[in-house]
Protein backbone atom coordinates (compact mmCIF):
# COMPACT_ATOMS: atom_id res chain seq x y z
CA UNK A 1 0.00 0.00 0.00
CA UNK A 2 2.65 2.46 0.80
CA UNK A 3 4.47 1.86 -2.50
CA UNK A 4 1.32 2.31 -4.43
CA UNK A 5 0.61 5.96 -2.23
CA UNK A 6 4.26 6.77 -3.22
CA UNK A 7 3.55 6.21 -6.66
CA UNK A 8 0.49 7.89 -6.77
CA UNK A 9 1.97 10.95 -5.04
CA UNK A 10 5.27 11.08 -7.68
CA UNK A 11 2.48 10.55 -10.16
CA UNK A 12 0.36 13.67 -8.76
CA UNK A 13 3.85 15.77 -8.32
CA UNK A 14 4.65 15.32 -12.30
CA UNK A 15 0.81 15.97 -13.72
CA UNK A 16 1.56 19.74 -11.19
CA UNK A 17 4.74 20.13 -12.32
CA UNK A 18 3.63 20.26 -16.43
CA UNK A 19 0.89 21.82 -15.72
CA UNK A 20 2.17 24.93 -14.41
CA UNK A 21 2.77 27.51 -16.35
CA UNK A 22 6.27 28.31 -17.53
CA UNK A 23 7.45 31.65 -16.49
CA UNK A 24 10.08 33.77 -17.80
CA UNK A 25 13.24 34.43 -16.37
CA UNK A 26 13.59 36.90 -13.31
CA UNK A 27 15.30 40.09 -14.57
CA UNK A 28 16.07 43.88 -13.71
CA UNK A 29 13.44 45.07 -15.13
CA UNK A 30 11.13 42.48 -15.74
CA UNK A 31 10.62 40.94 -18.79
CA UNK A 32 7.23 41.14 -20.67
CA UNK A 33 5.29 37.77 -21.82
CA UNK A 34 5.73 38.14 -25.09
CA UNK A 35 7.46 41.15 -27.16
CA UNK A 36 5.57 43.41 -29.46
CA UNK A 37 8.12 45.09 -31.50
CA UNK A 38 11.90 43.27 -32.48
CA UNK A 39 13.86 45.60 -30.36
CA UNK A 40 13.18 45.17 -26.63
CA UNK A 41 14.79 47.68 -24.76
CA UNK A 42 14.41 47.05 -21.66
CA UNK A 43 17.49 49.11 -20.23
CA UNK A 44 16.89 52.15 -22.20
CA UNK A 45 19.67 52.14 -24.12
CA UNK A 46 18.64 52.50 -27.79
CA UNK A 47 16.89 55.74 -29.19
CA UNK A 48 13.58 55.90 -30.54
CA UNK A 49 14.92 56.32 -34.31
CA UNK A 50 16.88 53.63 -33.87
CA UNK A 51 14.25 51.63 -32.37
CA UNK A 52 12.18 52.70 -35.72
CA UNK A 53 14.66 51.47 -38.00
CA UNK A 54 15.72 47.89 -36.16
CA UNK A 55 12.17 47.08 -36.28
CA UNK A 56 11.54 48.03 -39.87
CA UNK A 57 14.92 46.35 -40.86
CA UNK A 58 13.68 43.81 -39.21
CA UNK A 59 10.24 43.26 -40.10
CA UNK A 60 11.58 43.17 -43.67
CA UNK A 61 13.92 40.55 -42.99
CA UNK A 62 11.48 38.13 -41.56
CA UNK A 63 8.91 39.34 -44.99
CA UNK A 64 11.32 38.29 -47.28
CA UNK A 65 13.45 35.06 -45.29
CA UNK A 66 10.90 34.45 -42.51
CA UNK A 67 13.62 34.59 -40.42
CA UNK A 68 13.15 36.93 -36.88
CA UNK A 69 15.79 38.35 -35.06
CA UNK A 70 14.60 39.83 -31.87
CA UNK A 71 17.10 42.77 -29.58
CA UNK A 72 16.95 42.52 -26.18
CA UNK A 73 18.56 44.77 -23.71
CA UNK A 74 18.13 44.59 -19.58
CA UNK A 75 20.04 46.41 -16.92
CA UNK A 76 20.70 43.03 -14.74
CA UNK A 77 20.13 39.78 -14.58
CA UNK A 78 20.71 39.49 -10.78
CA UNK A 79 22.85 36.74 -11.21
CA UNK A 80 21.23 33.83 -13.34
CA UNK A 81 23.46 32.51 -15.65
CA UNK A 82 23.83 34.61 -19.03
CA UNK A 83 23.54 31.37 -21.09
CA UNK A 84 20.57 29.69 -19.22
CA UNK A 85 18.93 33.65 -19.39
CA UNK A 86 18.94 33.80 -23.01
CA UNK A 87 18.00 30.16 -24.03
CA UNK A 88 15.00 30.76 -21.92
CA UNK A 89 13.83 33.64 -23.24
CA UNK A 90 14.30 32.30 -26.56
CA UNK A 91 12.27 29.34 -26.09
CA UNK A 92 9.87 31.17 -24.23
CA UNK A 93 8.98 33.91 -26.74
CA UNK A 94 9.60 31.63 -29.55
CA UNK A 95 11.10 33.29 -32.08
CA UNK A 96 11.56 32.11 -35.59
CA UNK A 97 9.28 30.05 -37.54
CA UNK A 98 8.01 26.27 -36.01
CA UNK A 99 9.60 23.79 -38.02
CA UNK A 100 12.37 26.23 -39.65
CA UNK A 101 13.63 27.61 -35.79
CA UNK A 102 15.15 30.03 -37.79
CA UNK A 103 15.59 32.38 -35.01
CA UNK A 104 18.31 34.84 -33.29
CA UNK A 105 18.34 36.52 -30.43
CA UNK A 106 20.42 39.27 -29.28
CA UNK A 107 20.89 39.58 -25.91
CA UNK A 108 22.45 43.18 -23.82
CA UNK A 109 23.19 42.90 -20.18
CA UNK A 110 24.14 46.06 -19.70
CA UNK A 111 25.06 46.87 -15.93
CA UNK A 112 26.60 42.86 -15.96
CA UNK A 113 28.43 44.13 -18.75
CA UNK A 114 27.73 40.67 -20.62
CA UNK A 115 25.82 39.72 -24.31
CA UNK A 116 24.57 36.61 -25.88
CA UNK A 117 23.90 35.58 -29.28
CA UNK A 118 21.16 32.87 -29.40
CA UNK A 119 20.80 30.83 -32.63
CA UNK A 120 18.20 28.38 -33.28
CA UNK A 121 18.62 25.02 -34.93
CA UNK A 122 17.80 26.18 -38.28
CA UNK A 123 20.45 28.98 -38.61
CA UNK A 124 23.14 27.12 -37.18
CA UNK A 125 24.49 26.30 -40.68
CA UNK A 126 24.94 29.82 -41.63
CA UNK A 127 25.73 31.44 -38.37
CA UNK A 128 27.96 29.13 -36.62
CA UNK A 129 29.27 29.63 -33.29
CA UNK A 130 32.63 31.24 -35.02
CA UNK A 131 30.94 33.68 -36.93
CA UNK A 132 28.49 35.17 -34.31
CA UNK A 133 31.67 35.12 -31.69
CA UNK A 134 33.53 37.28 -34.34
CA UNK A 135 30.79 39.23 -35.25
CA UNK A 136 30.25 40.45 -31.14
CA UNK A 137 34.26 40.94 -30.93
CA UNK A 138 34.12 43.03 -33.92
CA UNK A 139 30.96 45.10 -33.83
CA UNK A 140 29.67 44.86 -29.93
CA UNK A 141 32.46 44.88 -27.88
CA UNK A 142 34.24 48.07 -29.08
CA UNK A 143 31.17 50.49 -29.17
CA UNK A 144 29.53 49.08 -26.41
CA UNK A 145 33.32 49.95 -24.56
CA UNK A 146 32.58 53.49 -25.56
CA UNK A 147 29.07 53.50 -24.20
CA UNK A 148 27.46 53.88 -27.51
CA UNK A 149 25.13 50.85 -27.28
CA UNK A 150 22.63 51.51 -30.47
CA UNK A 151 25.50 51.58 -33.10
CA UNK A 152 27.06 48.65 -32.01
CA UNK A 153 23.52 46.61 -32.00
CA UNK A 154 22.73 48.37 -35.31
CA UNK A 155 26.22 47.12 -36.49
CA UNK A 156 26.07 43.34 -35.37
CA UNK A 157 22.30 42.74 -36.71
CA UNK A 158 22.91 44.37 -39.98
CA UNK A 159 26.08 41.87 -40.52
CA UNK A 160 23.52 39.22 -39.42
CA UNK A 161 20.55 40.06 -41.48
CA UNK A 162 22.85 40.11 -44.40
CA UNK A 163 24.47 36.40 -43.25
CA UNK A 164 20.77 35.34 -43.20
CA UNK A 165 19.56 36.57 -46.50
CA UNK A 166 23.06 35.70 -48.49
CA UNK A 167 23.30 39.43 -49.19
CA UNK A 168 26.59 40.39 -50.59
CA UNK A 169 29.02 42.69 -47.98
CA UNK A 170 27.66 40.19 -44.95
CA UNK A 171 30.59 38.46 -43.00
CA UNK A 172 30.15 35.70 -45.51
CA UNK A 173 28.09 34.02 -48.26
CA UNK A 174 26.35 31.29 -46.98
CA UNK A 175 25.46 28.43 -49.04
CA UNK A 176 21.38 28.43 -48.40
CA UNK A 177 20.66 25.10 -48.21
CA UNK A 178 20.52 23.48 -51.85
CA UNK A 179 19.26 20.31 -51.06
CA UNK A 180 19.89 17.06 -53.18
CA UNK A 181 16.84 17.17 -55.49
CA UNK A 182 18.00 21.25 -56.33
CA UNK A 183 21.35 20.10 -56.79
CA UNK A 184 20.28 17.52 -59.61
CA UNK A 185 18.01 20.86 -61.45
CA UNK A 186 20.38 22.85 -61.67
CA UNK A 187 22.56 20.03 -63.02
CA UNK A 188 19.63 19.22 -65.37
CA UNK A 189 19.42 22.70 -66.55
CA UNK A 190 23.40 23.32 -67.05
CA UNK A 191 22.88 20.32 -69.42
CA UNK A 192 20.34 21.68 -71.62
CA UNK A 193 21.58 24.86 -71.78
CA UNK A 194 25.39 23.61 -73.00
CA UNK A 195 23.23 21.27 -75.13
CA UNK A 196 21.15 24.47 -76.83
CA UNK A 197 24.12 26.42 -77.14
CA UNK A 198 25.75 23.33 -79.11
CA UNK A 199 22.84 23.32 -81.49
CA UNK A 200 22.89 26.72 -81.90
CA UNK A 201 26.72 27.09 -82.65
CA UNK A 202 26.41 24.40 -84.80
CA UNK A 203 23.65 25.70 -87.25
CA UNK A 204 24.37 29.52 -87.96
CA UNK A 205 21.25 29.99 -89.68
CA UNK A 206 19.33 30.28 -86.44
CA UNK A 207 21.39 32.63 -84.78
CA UNK A 208 19.48 35.45 -83.91
CA UNK A 209 18.82 37.68 -81.01
CA UNK A 210 15.34 36.25 -80.00
CA UNK A 211 17.47 33.06 -79.16
CA UNK A 212 20.18 35.35 -76.63
CA UNK A 213 19.86 34.06 -73.13
CA UNK A 214 17.85 37.12 -70.89
CA UNK A 215 19.86 38.63 -67.90
CA UNK A 216 18.34 38.09 -64.71
CA UNK A 217 17.63 41.15 -62.91
CA UNK A 218 19.52 42.28 -59.81
CA UNK A 219 17.64 41.86 -56.72
CA UNK A 220 18.45 42.64 -52.98
CA UNK A 221 16.97 41.91 -49.98
CA UNK A 222 17.69 44.99 -48.09
CA UNK A 223 15.78 47.62 -50.16
CA UNK A 224 15.79 49.10 -53.31
CA UNK A 225 18.15 50.99 -56.10
CA UNK A 226 19.32 52.97 -52.48
CA UNK A 227 20.52 49.97 -51.37
CA UNK A 228 19.48 50.55 -47.94
CA UNK A 229 16.27 48.64 -45.98
CA UNK A 230 12.72 49.06 -47.16
CA UNK A 231 11.24 51.25 -44.63
CA UNK A 232 7.76 49.40 -44.39
CA UNK A 233 7.32 49.50 -40.25
CA UNK A 234 5.42 46.57 -37.72
CA UNK A 235 5.53 44.37 -35.02
CA UNK A 236 7.13 41.50 -34.25
CA UNK A 237 4.29 39.21 -35.71
CA UNK A 238 6.49 35.82 -34.85
CA UNK A 239 6.50 32.84 -36.75
CA UNK A 240 2.96 31.48 -36.27
CA UNK A 241 1.60 34.62 -38.08
CA UNK A 242 1.17 36.68 -41.78
CA UNK A 243 4.79 38.04 -42.07
CA UNK A 244 3.80 40.06 -44.70
CA UNK A 245 1.34 42.18 -43.42
CA UNK A 246 2.26 45.11 -41.41
CA UNK A 247 2.15 45.79 -37.63
CA UNK A 248 0.41 42.86 -35.52
CA UNK A 249 1.34 41.45 -32.20
CA UNK A 250 3.60 38.37 -31.30
CA UNK A 251 1.78 35.41 -31.91
CA UNK A 252 4.54 33.02 -31.14
CA UNK A 253 6.09 31.41 -33.89
CA UNK A 254 7.63 28.34 -31.66
CA UNK A 255 11.06 28.58 -33.29
CA UNK A 256 13.24 26.01 -30.93
CA UNK A 257 16.83 26.66 -29.76
CA UNK A 258 19.41 24.10 -28.96
CA UNK A 259 22.03 26.20 -27.64
CA UNK A 260 24.12 27.18 -30.56
CA UNK A 261 25.71 31.05 -30.57
CA UNK A 262 28.42 32.67 -28.70
CA UNK A 263 28.61 34.91 -25.43
CA UNK A 264 30.53 37.18 -24.55
CA UNK A 265 31.59 40.83 -22.73
CA UNK A 266 33.64 44.14 -22.29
Amino acid sequence: MASKSNSLLQLLFIVLFWALPVSLPAVTPPLPAQPSQYVVDLAGVIDADTQARLNAMLKDLETKTSAQVVVLTVDSLDGEPLEDFSHQTAVKWGIGQKGKDNGVLLTVVVKDHKYRLEVGYGLEAILPDSLVGSLGRQYLVPNFRKGDYAAGIVAAVTEIAKTISGEPGGESAPNKGIGGQGQLIIIILVIIGVTLIFIVLSEPRTVGTKNRGRGVGGGSWFGGSGGGWSSGGGGFSGGGGDSSSGGGGFSGGGGDFGGGGASGDW
